[in-house]
């Protein structure tokens, strides 16, 4: 990447609207940056004669187009699916749906921010409580069971933003973008990019031989990860520089 080249900021968002790509490709720019959206229509995965939301093959598209790339912020609409009144009928997906649906894809995107934008903020935030209340009232008794404090717990981890469906969301997602550009998200974008090249010559049993993407681990950057990164800009810096004269 040259020193010219504009520095990506990739995120993922989620709408019904298949002109939804395009508005965000015009209403969402930073100087400097490239904003590039990796849009996903969920109803695309809803089958409405068997009354089924595909599951596997949305969870499926997720990690396809996310593979090899660092992503920012997850952006989607509250409103997706409508639900079924039966009581065997399907009922429905929402944003929070969309957010537990990523991190099942990728468990490593729940410490990416999450942005959840509705026309109907009040709705979204009392489904949200009616969930954790559900949680708390089937707890009720069960001091040996913890799956009631971890659930909140992880709740309470996640970054989750509300915003009206407004036209003002736009301008909301493009301060979170601007707030996720860290020096650790550059560098870890740019070393993704290159994650089929193979490492040679670094005097490193561990890393010469490997493919970026297999020292990185795929999904899961683990301390072998993080080693390699160090020592990778370690290198490029003594490459560049007088460190080592």
């Amino acid at each position: 990447m040259a020193s010219t080249d504009k520095i990506p900021l990739r995120y993922l968002v989620f709408d019904d609207d298949d002109e939804a790509e395009n508005q965000y490709k015009r209403s969402v720019k930073i100087d400097g940056y490239e904003c590039i959206p990796i849009y996903i229509n969920p109803t695309d995965f809803f089958d409405p004669d068997k009354n089924e939301f595909k599951q596997d093959e949305f969870i499926a598209t997720i990690i396809k187009k996310t593979a090899g790339v660092n992503i920012n912020l997850i952006v989607t609409d509250w409103n997706i699916i409508d639900g079924d009144d039966r009581d065997d009928g399907y009922k429905g997906l929402v944003g929070w749906d969309i957010l537990e649906l990523v991190i099942k894809a990728k468990d490593k995107l729940k410490s990416r921010p999450f942005f959840i934008y509705s026309s109907d903020i009040m709705k979204a935030s009392q489904y949200i409580l009616s969930k954790i209340s559900k949680e708390v009232c089937k707890g009720e008794g069960k001091t040996e069971d913890l799956s009631l404090n971890n659930f909140i717990a992880d709740i309470l981890k996640l970054r989750v933003e509300f915003w009206k469906r407004d036209g003002t969301q736009f301008n909301e997602i493009t301060t979170l973008l601007k707030g996720s550009n860290t020096i650790s998200n550059i560098v870890l974008d740019s070393i993704l990019s290159f994650d089929g090249n193979m490492v040679i010559n670094t005097g490193n049993v561990n890393y010469d031989g490997k493919s970026i993407a297999e020292i990185l681990n795929g999904d899961d950057i683990d301390i072998r990860g993080l080693k390699f990164i160090r020592e990778f800009i370690d290198l490029s810096i003594a490459h560049y520089s007088t460190l080592n004269e």
